[in-house]
């Protein structure tokens, strides 16, 4: 075919198809599309394609060689040519973050990774190329996550985004989007963690006791059946670590069983919710409000405790007497703290059903004698939201445990044999 030149650096070979710079650069349209495309090859000889979004052929030749040097600068400063939208990638690693959760891999925290993706980098940054993400676009970020969540995120919590924000910027990296030395320093002023509020020792005995008369006295017959389940709910709350919400409301029946570990037997709960699913040991004494729950119910009753476990019913455990599931037991809580005179921690702090997951953890570090591993692993969080969060716990708290018993005598004054 005989080439028809427009000028020495343009070469029509069809009504589609134009060279450019000696065959470096080509214009061509698609079937049923007036717009012109490009594409160039650079010195790795791939080809890079762009969109010109012009009909008119000289002006989708000026951005196609524009786009073309403006590649070829960046290429030979080792500067990724081609980006994409964060937006796409931060889908594609949560995605990939998800798939490990559902295949029985990763880490709890990966929960944590994916809501921080979904929830707060990738409505803000959706629409960015994942290359143009400085300085200026992350303080922008931080009033952004600020005004969000109504108050300045703890830095535990901006060290997740931070970690899951250096998850997308890795892959990106991977895929040739991204040069390293593009990646921005994420920086983390968050408000610090405190000592997470609880009941001490004294509290909790004194709520415990007071509850069972309180929980008789609501005005209403619906106020005393959301009293009564209160009084388990609070009990078996603080006896098993397990979260507020949803992995206490959505527990069943059948997620409760006797496990064997030698001549010992145990309840082991399985819970759903923030992190996954998980099991744990509850603390003996949890049967007996697990049993008082039982009674309330007719078609439960007429089993004995080990044959209702080995049923494995598929009955929510936190129902009202009449069989009503609650939604919120908040509201019914804050009436016992107020009526109680427990409402506020030694902070000052108004106390929730939170506080009562904060008293196992506090419980079993210092009457439990429980290690951190072992605490996070129950509690279903990390070793090092552990030690942020009850590192209170001092030296003086655990003495006896530290200081061990007493080996030999004193045989004289300043004298230990």
């Amino acid at each position: 075919m005989r080439k028809n030149r427009l000028s020495p650096s343009m070469s029509v070979i069809s009504d589609s198809l134009i060279h450019l710079r000696d065959g470096e650069v080509v214009l061509y349209r698609r079937e049923n599309s007036g717009r012109w495309q490009a594409r160039y090859k650079l010195a790795d000889m791939k080809w890079h394609r762009i969109s010109t979004k012009h009909k008119n052929t000289e002006m989708a030749a000026r951005v196609a060689c524009e786009a073309y040097d403006r590649a070829r600068f960046l290429f030979e400063a080792d500067v990724p040519v081609v980006s994409k939208k964060f937006g796409t990638l931060a889908k594609k690693v949560a995605d990939d973050l998800e798939r490990e959760l559902e295949a029985g891999g990763g880490k709890s925290v990966y929960h944590s990774y994916i809501t921080a993706i979904r929830k707060y980098l990738i409505p803000f940054f959706k629409n960015y190329n994942i290359n143009s993400i400085n300085y200026e676009a992350l303080k922008e970020f931080d009033a952004w996550r600020k005004k969000e969540m109504g108050k300045k995120p703890r830095a535990s919590t901006i060290t997740n985004h931070n970690t899951a924000m250096n998850r997308v910027f890795d892959y990106a990296v991977d895929m040739g989007f991204l040069n390293r030395g593009q990646i921005p320093n994420l920086q983390n002023d968050g408000a610090k963690s405190e000592a997470r509020g609880h009941f001490s020792v004294t509290e909790y005995n004194s709520m415990t006791k007071y509850i069972i008369n309180w929980a008789k006295r609501g005005h209403t017959e619906k106020s005393r059946q959301m009293r009564e389940l209160l009084r388990d709910y609070v009990l078996i709350l603080a006896n098993t670590g397990i979260r507020h919400g949803t992995e206490a409301i959505g527990l069943k029946w059948k997620h409760i069983e006797w496990i064997r570990a030698g001549k010992e037997r145990y309840l082991q709960i399985t819970v759903k919710g923030k992190t996954g699913q998980r099991t744990l040991i509850a603390r003996h004494n949890t049967q007996e409000y697990l049993e008082r729950i039982q009674q309330r119910f007719d078609d439960l009753k007429k089993h004995s405790f080990d044959n209702l476990l080995k049923k494995k019913i598929d009955q929510y455990v936190f129902r009202l007497r009449s069989g009503e599931r609650t939604p919120s037991l908040n509201g019914t809580f804050r009436n016992l703290m107020r009526d109680s005179g427990l409402d506020r921690d030694s902070m000052g702090k108004n106390r929730t059903l939170y506080s009562l997951r904060h008293t196992y953890a506090h419980f079993a570090l210092l009457k439990d004698s429980m290690d951190h591993y072992a605490l996070a692993t129950q509690m279903g969080t990390s070793v090092k939201m552990i030690e942020q969060h009850y590192g209170h716990i001092t030296p003086a708290h655990i003495a006896d445990r530290l200081a061990g018993p007493r080996i030999g005598t004193v045989a004289n004054k300043g004298e230990q044999t």
